[in-house]
């Protein structure tokens, strides 16, 4: 008896073995297939929407895409996801030499007014829809929004859930390193403008509270 339950146990570890070896394989598989889907999307591609695709669980495509993450992250293109979307994007890193190769400071000069200050609101408040920007400049902003996202200073980062559920936008790594700063905090004016903020959001929540 305590022979067949060792080779049982032993028949079961190589079972488990196989199956973990095609489970790897299988991710690697998908992984390549993946990756060009993410690269040649115009819009932004969720983990939900490539499960779907590949007749997957949710979790079991976050662990494709969090091994193609891996693999990529010591690369020049790195993968993100953030808030339900996946993202191919510059290494962080080598921000630098992306500056410099492409002059990013006449590629800032060669934008519109209203370009600029598109961006300007994306930086400062992002997560923002482009209904929420076109309420604060007055005007329409499709065709600044469209210059920004070619020129790769912003991009989707994901959907807000309202009616509609309407694109968030934020800039990119990329625009922080042309700046020469690692993040929104080191902004000039950040600081002051999050305390006004704050402020403006407290008078709202008040203001809500009495009607």
């Amino acid at each position: 008896m305590e022979k067949f339950e060792k080779k049982e146990n032993k028949r079961e570890e190589k079972q488990g073995r196989i199956i973990g070896v095609q489970r790897k394989l299988e991710i690697s598989e998908i992984e390549e297939k993946v990756e060009a889907i993410i690269f040649l999307a115009k819009e932004m591609v969720t983990v939900q929407e490539l499960a779907q695709f590949y007749a997957m669980e949710n979790f079991e495509m976050e662990e494709v895409l969090h091994s193609l993450r891996e693999k990529r992250k010591n690369t020049g293109i790195n993968l993100k996801i953030e808030n339900g979307g996946v993202f191919l994007v510059s290494n962080p890193l080598f921000g630098f030499d992306v500056k410099r190769f492409f002059n990013p400071e006449m590629k800032l000069k060669k934008l519109s007014r209203s370009a600029m200050e598109t961006l300007a609101i994306i930086a400062y408040k992002g997560p923002i829809t482009r209904t929420e920007i076109e309420q604060i400049r007055g005007v329409n902003v499709e065709k600044a929004m469209a210059n920004l996202l070619e020129k790769n200073l912003v991009y989707i980062s994901g959907k807000r859930k309202t009616i509609g559920t309407p694109n968030l936008y934020q800039v990119t790594d990329d625009f922080y390193s042309y700046l020469g700063i690692k993040g929104k905090d080191e902004m000039p004016g950040y600081e002051q403008f999050r305390e006004i903020q704050m402020l403006e959001d407290e008078e709202r929540e008040e203001n809500e509270e009495e009607i």
